[in-house]
């Protein structure tokens, strides 16, 4: 067996890219790898080396009242590869006073380090111990095996052994697979003995829970092997009882076989080794915790009265593996202790009961347990099933974070549950001495509806001064914006050519031109749109003393997600801001140096005002797009900007009313009797202006008759010289190909007509009337804008009533769909769809409605009665005049 570890260690060194050190402590490695069973309990007891002589406990493993020592613990680089606490020679030496003590290393550094640990910090988590409850293991009432749960667990365990992370595991579940074997064999034993005498209980079955946990190691152990060997992993069991932990001989010996073994690339299986303890205070042993005050009871902490308790530190008892897997983390000076439940984290109050606040309890993402919040906190004393409740769990998880070991306690039946953490999502509750505050999505956008909320309470003059404010600091500061812009121009063209190839540059790009039209675009909503907010829409008279009216409010928070539009923080920013909305931008660009300019111009001008800075909030690039998305509850709105990827992301993610600019499919149709110059110059414009609209043409549809002559050439010639990209539709190539000397003969073919082309590109088609360019439109557009070009009034009006599209303009530029051209302002986006706003969608996009009524002691009974008859008597709110239904 030793052979054949040796190769196992080269391989392993191999791997790391380093020579194998020389063989440490190899028989005791290799039986527990090939055993695959290891009680390190009965190690090093009797050893020459006595009590006296152990190097000092550490400080938290001493008793009350006991001076602390000086911290030892065994480190391979310290001491030549030899353990003091197992190797005979060394234990000679020390007794001889030969054998040179290891430099002491605290973790003051260790725990600085993770002062500020947060959740981008658990994917650099190289050595993580994984403690895993009995309720994710077992069936129900902890019969049995979940073999579903068991084999997602080992898979994903096995990934992030294959990344080359450290894994320890610490299981529970032995007693529940016991209890299986032993319940059957108990009922399959009265079955033979006695049912022939009649003496059968029927009565439910008292296992002793040390003899289910000996009956069950073996099968749970022999399905982990099963299971890791399937993916080439290797593991080994370590049962550890209390004097593990006591004596410090068996405590270096535990953790050195721990690291054997993890060097090896083998998987530690720890378990608390039950058949050992009864079910009473035998299983209590005392380590001192420098723990602050817990108000709530707490299995984990022994409490003999105020007076002693005062009078002392708190101490732990070893009564679950949920204390075994923080002092495991501890002691393997591990990089994040996760500790896995049926529970999704930790909640302000034990889910299915209000809290002492009086509300729904929710889940805290990230719990600073230095918070005065804290205390607080209630927590459930029991779980279905096993030992330990969310109370353990919790103490669990405080005693490793005050000895620089975070931790998070995630719910193990969730899909991918580890990836996902490991990954930096926000899933579970991180425990973490970080200063800063929760971070998570359902947090910032608590804050920003609460910033939101009270913004739509300011009246018109506070935000109308807000928005003049911005408006200015943008005209003052346009060199500082265009050198910015530079900038993130300048990091793009840094990029593959196939990144940049993702990229609309000409969205991007910010001339004085574009923040001259940004500036006005403000002020124009300053001056018209302020005073939206609790605007009356409606009044109705219901009947005499019963009176109906419907005001704008709000709609809430905005979470706005964009490509490369730089002005579109400060066009959206200035209409929530009117509105009394909150927003919250989420970059996906590389490049954002131009957004972050002007939401920092458009912070400094709500702060200015006593505004919370929560209401027009930049999100970083790190915060994950899903899990906004899936804040349904707290998020009104999305608005997307950019391409049809994004648009087609954020429909499939989220179920957020979605209102932003779908695909721009725009035609320019020129009919037969069309003006050659007013055709050039529209088409010319629709394609190549960038200064207003988000889509220009794509596609270019051209009676036939200008084929017949040299219009047609004359007609796209400013195309050509703009350097735009033409690609003739199929007809055009199929009808008109064979004739030399013209234009369409030269056109590469059209990759689609429905997609985009971009700038610098465009799809062109012939068509034989109006009505054939109609059904090409309502076939292949995207119902966005189009336009006919024609001075017949026929034709024109043809074409505007039957284009099924959004927007239908005649012998214009689609370029003016837009939201500043519409006298809006701005535009939250273009809704395509046939919903009740339609189009260009400026301020009443971001605004819903409610309906007061008031009344004088009004019932619906007096109306069934007839005592009480309906008026309806309709009201214009401006002029003050009746209306009159037809």
């Amino acid at each position: 067996r030793i052979p054949l570890l040796l190769r196992f260690r080269m391989l392993s060194a191999t791997l790391r890219g380093s020579a194998p050190s020389p063989m440490r402590r190899a028989g005791g490695a290799v039986a527990a790898a090939s055993s695959r069973s290891l009680l390190l309990s009965s190690a090093g007891r009797h050893g020459p080396l006595g009590k006296s002589q152990l190097p000092t406990r550490p400080k938290y493993l001493q008793p009350p009242g006991s001076v602390a020592g000086v911290r030892w613990k065994w480190n391979p680089k310290e001491s030549g590869g030899l353990n003091p606490m197992t190797s005979r020679n060394a234990r000679h030496a020390m007794v001889k006073g030969d054998y040179p003590m290891p430099a002491v290393k605290g973790k003051k550094a260790k725990t600085e380090e993770k002062e500020c640990f947060s959740r981008h910090d658990l994917v650099k988590a190289k050595r993580i111990v994984i403690k895993v409850g009995t309720s994710v293991l077992t069936r129900d009432e902890e019969f049995g095996i979940s073999l579903t749960h068991l084999a997602s667990l080992v898979e994903q365990v096995c990934m992030l052994v294959h990344e080359g992370r450290e894994v320890i595991i610490v299981t529970s579940g032995a007693v529940g697979f016991g209890k299986m074997r032993l319940q059957t064999q108990k009922v399959m034993s009265q079955t033979v003995r006695n049912t022939l005498s009649g003496t059968a209980s029927s009565n439910p079955l008292h296992l002793d829970s040390r003899a289910c946990a000996a009956t069950g190691q073996s099968g749970l152990m022999t399905l982990y092997d099963a299971m890791f060997s399937q993916y080439g992993v290797s593991i080994a069991q370590i049962l550890v009882t209390m004097s593990d932990f006591q004596v410090d001989a068996h405590r270096a010996n535990m953790c050195e076989t721990i690291s054997e073994l993890i060097s090896l690339g083998i998987v530690p299986v720890c378990n608390e080794n039950d058949v050992f303890y009864s079910n009473t205070s035998s299983r209590e042993f005392i380590m001192s915790h420098q723990n602050t005050k817990i108000e709530t009871f707490n299995p984990n902490w022994d409490r003999k009265g105020e007076a002693e308790e005062n009078s002392r530190s708190k101490v732990v008892r070893l009564t679950a593996n949920d204390s075994l897997s923080a002092l495991l983390a501890v002691e393997l000076r591990a990089d994040l202790m996760i500790t896995l439940s049926t529970v999704d984290g930790v909640y302000t109050a034990p889910p299915g009961r209000l809290s002492s606040m009086g509300s729904t309890p929710k889940l805290i993402n990230t719990l600073n347990p230095a918070d005065p919040d804290f205390q607080n906190l209630e927590f459930g004393r029991e779980q279905r099933v096993g030992r330990g409740g969310m109370a353990a769990k919790v103490d669990a998880a405080k005693f490793a974070l005050n000895h620089g070991v975070p931790s998070v306690l995630a719910n193990g039946c969730n899909p991918n549950i580890l990836e996902r953490l490991l990954a930096g999502k926000t899933v579970g509750t991180l425990f973490t001495n970080a200063a800063e505050k929760d971070t998570a999505p359902s947090v910032k956008a608590g804050q920003a509806k609460a910033a939101g909320q009270a913004m739509s309470f300011l009246n018109a003059s506070t935000r109308k001064l807000v928005l003049e404010t911005m408006a200015k600091e943008i005209g003052r500061k346009q060199d500082v914006i265009l050198s910015a812009n530079a900038d993130d121009l300048a990091v793009i063209n840094t990029l593959p050519p196939e990144e940049i190839a993702k990229y609309d540059l000409r969205h991007f790009t910010l001339n004085k031109r574009k923040i001259k039209s940004l500036v006005q675009g403000i002020e124009h909503i300053a001056f018209t749109a302020a005073n939206a907010v609790f605007n009356n829409n409606k009044w109705c008279k219901v009947t005499d003393g019963l009176y109906l009216e419907q005001q704008s409010v709000p709609m809430g928070v905005a979470l706005c997600v964009y490509e490369t539009h730089a002005d579109i923080v400060p066009q959206l920013g200035a209409m929530c801001i009117a509105s009394g909305n909150a927003i919250m931008f989420k970059p996906m660009a590389e490049a954002n140096k131009t957004s972050t300019l002007f939401h920092s111009i458009i912070v400094d001008a709500l702060t200015a005002n006593g505004i919370s800075p929560n209401a027009v909030m930049m999100l970083h690039k790190r915060d994950d797009l899903e899990e906004f998305l899936a804040l349904h509850d707290q998020v009104d709105l999305v608005i997307p900007r950019g391409s049809v990827q994004l648009l087609t992301q954020v429909e499939d993610s989220t179920k957020i009313p979605i209102l932003g600019d779908s695909a721009g499919v725009c035609h320019v149709y020129v009919h037969a009797d069309a003006d050659l110059e007013t055709a050039q110059r529209i088409v010319l414009d629709s394609k190549c202006e960038t200064s207003l609209g988000q889509y220009g043409m794509q596609t270019l549809l051209v009676h036939a008759n200008w084929l017949e002559d040299d219009r047609f050439d004359q007609l796209i010639a400013p195309l050509h010289k703009a350097g735009v990209a033409l690609h003739s539709g199929p007809r055009l190539r199929g009808k008109y190909y064979r004739k030399e000397g013209q234009a369409a003969h030269t056109l590469t073919p059209a990759r689609s007509l429905h997609g985009e082309y971009g700038t610098h590109a465009c799809a062109v088609e012939v068509v034989g009337s109006v009505s054939e360019a109609i059904a090409h439109i309502n076939e292949y557009g995207s119902h966005h804008t189009d336009c006919v070009i024609t001075q017949d009034e026929m034709v024109s009006k043809q074409f505007s009533r039957e284009v099924e599209s959004a927007c239908v303009f005649v012998n214009a530029s689609v370029r003016l769909s837009d939201g500043y051209s519409f006298g809006l302002g701005a535009e939250v986006g273009v809704n395509t769809s046939k919903g009740p706003l339609r189009g260009p969608v400026g301020i009443e996009g971001l605004m819903t409605a409610k309906w007061t009524l008031k009344g004088k002691g009004h019932i619906a009974a007096d109306f069934a009665s007839g005592q009480d008859i309906y008026i309806h008597e309709k009201k214009c709110v401006t002029c003050g005049l009746q209306i009159r239904d037809n």
